[in-house]
């Protein structure tokens, strides 16, 4: 087998991986040369994916494909599958542009360098393994190295109540993992499939009973709906993201929560859709029940890094309602508004970090009036926040516009839930700008100071990618369609 470029960026990723674990106090250095190569890989994949004509055998087909046996038993094998298509490119770039940006903003990191970024690669490495993973047991391998490495990030550079936050997080998600293990290996066995690989799959489990179809259905989004998460799954998350340092809020955000919804289509949709039509009245009421719920609690919290962690929650649920409604048109959009939530949140994570250590607080009550004393930073805030809910010419607008148009041709007047949604997004959205960024200005401490070279540079480089694909989404929306999804209604 030829080495393709997805086992390029695999052996670069690990390469650097190891190599930063031993670089001790040059760890930092290591870590930014990896990440650029990472980077520098995924333009070149984004700029030579070309999707792969169908050749009339009704399978999806995959750029950059690799495929090698791997274990060969009489009765099975299992393959070193990979390759991308729409869907899971723009995840690949996502994870390239979070790992630059989170080396870059923690660059002064002191406490275990070489430990801080190489979990941050690790971590990032097995996000990029679970978006080109086509086998059952090798996407599983990856989705498991994941946890690992945010385990340790949250419960030894996080807060106070770190140790607590990250069992929690740890239990919560494996159990979820062995739920999702089990479906998957029942999709396997029913569809009498001669390998895990998910070419092998495909025809056999869309020809599943639809009974199966649902029951099997439901143990996968049980097993990514806590990765998500969305209610009544969520309750790992506010205390993650509170304890977690920043650099980890990012990469749980901006990559951890996306491969709960990458796995619901690739492995859900797109191998039981039957399973997923006759289900979707329940995860309509669990995408209505998070985009509210989200949004209330948001609207209730005075820690501006609390509030953002349940923003993602409403986000979420926006994204399961338009995976839900099983049209072309609503899995474009879930995409696009994964890709655009890892980008915003990032940013809004980092801000929060950034207030906190500037004015030792990130309460929104008793904080004010930061704008004349820091600029830059409230500047971020502001892009951050407008970003988030929605303004037009950034990059989460395009994404929920399609995706309640999408809810529209699906559900009609139900789409006002969403909208409801939207519109407490904005209220809390405004009220956190009006006390933290232009009210008098109260308990701003001596030291207080604007953002430091390596932070604005890693803020402004995800600002301008919120605003290139705020104005030119067909930059992304041209790939996502690239996929199977041309084939829904």
């Amino acid at each position: 087998m030829a080495v393709g470029i997805i086992s390029v960026v695999l052996l670069t990723l690990v390469g650097g991986t190891l190599l930063t674990f031993a670089a001790g106090r040059w760890a930092r250095y290591v870590a930014l040369g990896t990440s650029l190569v990472f980077l520098f890989e995924a333009a070149y994949m984004l700029s030579a994916f070309v999707w792969p004509l169908p050749n009339g055998a009704g399978v999806p087909l995959y750029a950059f494909s690799e495929t090698a046996p791997w274990v060969h038993l009489s009765w099975l094998t299992i393959n070193y599958s990979v390759g991308v298509d729409g869907i899971s490119l723009p995840f690949v770039l996502l994870t390239a542009i979070l790992q630059i940006v989170t080396v870059v903003y923690t660059f002064e990191e002191d406490r275990h360098p070489a430990a801080w970024f190489g979990l941050v690669l690790l971590t990032c490495l097995g996000s990029f393994g679970v978006f080109v993973s086509l086998d059952i047991l090798q996407f599983f391998l990856f989705w498991e190295a994941v946890l690992i490495p945010m385990f340790f990030i949250i419960g030894y550079w996080g807060g106070v109540r770190r140790r607590y936050a990250a069992l929690k997080f740890l239990l919560y998600t494996h159990v979820a993992s062995v739920v999702m293990l089990v479906s998957l290996f029942a999709v396997a066995f029913y569809s009498h499939a001669a390998s895990f690989d998910f070419s092998d799959l495909y025809g056999p489990a869309q020809g599943l009973a639809t009974t199966t179809q649902v029951v099997l259905f439901l143990g996968l989004f049980f097993g990514f709906g806590v990765k998500f998460p969305v209610v009544p799954f969520h309750t790992w998350l506010p205390d993650a993201h509170v304890e977690a340092p920043t650099g980890g809020s990012v990469l749980l955000a901006g990559l951890l929560l996306k491969l709960g919804g990458y796995g619901l289509i690739r492995w859900g949709l797109e191998l039981l859709p039957s399973g997923l039509e006759h289900a979707a009245p329940l995860l309509y009421a669990v995408a209505f029940a998070s985009i509210l719920w989200g949004a209330f609690m948001s609207l209730a919290q005075r820690d501006l890094k609390k509030l953002v962690a349940y923003s993602s929650i409403n986000h979420m649920g926006i994204v399961l309602l338009a995976i839900a409604v099983y049209s072309s048109l609503g899995v474009m959009a879930a995409v696009l508004l994964m890709f655009a939530h890892g980008i915003v949140s990032a940013l809004l994570f980092m801000v929060s970090g950034s207030v906190h250590d500037s004015f030792g607080s990130r309460d929104i009550v008793s904080v004010n009036g930061i704008t004349a004393r820091t600029p830059v930073l409230a500047t971020m805030i502001m892009i951050g926040a407008l970003a988030s809910l929605g303004l037009p010419a950034l990059v989460s607008f395009p994404a929920e516009f399609s995706a309640f148009l999408a809810t529209w041709d699906r559900l009609g007047y139900f789409v006002l839930l969403p909208l409801l949604g939207l519109v407490i997004t904005a209220a809390f959205y405004l009220w956190m700008m009006q006390r933290l960024l232009f009210g008098p200005a109260r308990n701003l401490p001596e030291r207080a100071h604007d953002l430091p070279a390596h932070e604005a540079i890693a803020m402004g480089l995800l600002v301008a990618l919120i605003v290139l694909y705020g104005i030119l989404p067909s930059l992304l929306t041209n790939i996502i369609v690239a996929s199977p999804i041309h084939l829904l209604p």
